[in-house]
């Protein structure tokens, strides 16, 4: 019997993972959900053209195909509205398995109404914030594993400082594995238009300290793309993603070496097995990534509130 994946949202991070679920070596039975623009239709198209080996892709635009039963639910909508979307999910569909894209929800009330709603279901969730699960990420992690000190510098230009900054936040609490109240906070950000149409994004820069702990981030300059510098007491490393390389300083010695930045294709074709089969993931569970969330909710609201709205949503995804 084959296995059955739920996939809700097609566009372009959903387009990915579908390219991940067609790879892998599994017999799946793969629904998507989609209200397809012209751009998701023509990509869609092509797929239905063509021929995997023990895979079935079914489409749809609606929640019309009710009740049936799914090994895995992917849902790589937006974030808006988000946890209307997961107890339309829950009362349609039976699963206990799913992942979500960050920004998991545009505030901490949804984000905890989500956290009951799982615990009630038994359903486990992990949130895509995939830097937990790149080789050079878990060598740094090991290598400080007893150390006290740590902080993130991210800078570029044109990286999407707003939407992007919880996988620096949660790449942080993976390296520190504790929770870090951060007492010092400086701000020089201006909000400007998102590619997305509804949300908006950020430029400038942010920096956020306590006495061992911080993390800077900084979107201006005249380069594209983004270099991650991380910080620890022994250890200085230069994260080049975009490049492929890491540039290491220990004491009095340096040294450069390639890395492998993996797709997001490739890394769904991954995990999907692995939670499929039970296997340990290292992506946060919801529970997880509850502190980064809360930390991005109390940076960066005040710049996206407005002043009628019920709830403090950060318009960004």
């Amino acid at each position: 019997m084959n296995i059955k994946i739920l996939l809700i949202g097609c566009g372009n991070i959903g387009f990915r993972h579908l390219e991940g679920l067609l790879k892998t070596d599994l017999s799946l039975d793969i629904t998507i959900i989609e209200k397809s623009n012209s751009t998701i239709k023509e990509q869609i198209e092509k797929i239905k053209k063509k021929k995997f080996k023990n895979k079935k892709i079914f489409f749809s635009d609606n929640f019309l195909i009710k009740k049936l039963k799914f090994d895995l639910v992917i849902c790589a909508t937006t974030a808006y509205k988000r946890y209307d979307l997961l107890k339309k999910l829950v009362s349609s569909f039976y699963f206990s398995k799913i992942l979500i894209e960050k920004l998991a929800f545009q505030n901490i009330y949804d984000f905890e109404k989500a956290l009951e709603l799982f615990k009630k279901e038994k359903i486990q969730c992990w949130v895509n914030c995939p830097r937990r699960e790149y080789k050079i990420y878990k060598q740094i992690k090991i290598e400080n594993k007893t150390n006290t000190q740590l902080s993130i510098d991210v800078s570029g230009y044109k990286w999407n400082l707003a939407s992007n900054a919880i996988h620096f936040f949660d790449l942080f609490y993976f390296l520190v594995n504790i929770p870090v109240n951060f007492s010092k906070k400086k701000y020089d950000l201006k909000k400007i238009l998102s590619k997305h149409p509804k949300y908006s994004e950020l430029t400038g820069k942010l920096s956020i300290k306590d006495k061992k702990f911080g993390i800077s981030l900084s979107d201006q300059g005249k380069f594209k793309g983004m270099v991650v510098k991380i910080k620890t007491s022994k250890t200085r490393y230069y994260i080049n993603e975009y490049k492929n390389f890491i540039r290491v300083y220990l004491g009095n010695k340096t040294y450069t070496k390639k890395i492998n930045i993996p797709l997001q294709s490739q890394l769904t074709k991954t995990l999907v097995k692995k939670i499929i089969y039970n296997k340990k993931i290292l992506l946060p569970t919801l529970s997880d990534a509850y502190h980064s969330h809360k930390l991005l909710y109390s940076l960066f609201q005040k710049f996206f509130h407005k002043k009628k709205a019920r709830t403090l949503n950060c318009l960004i995804t």
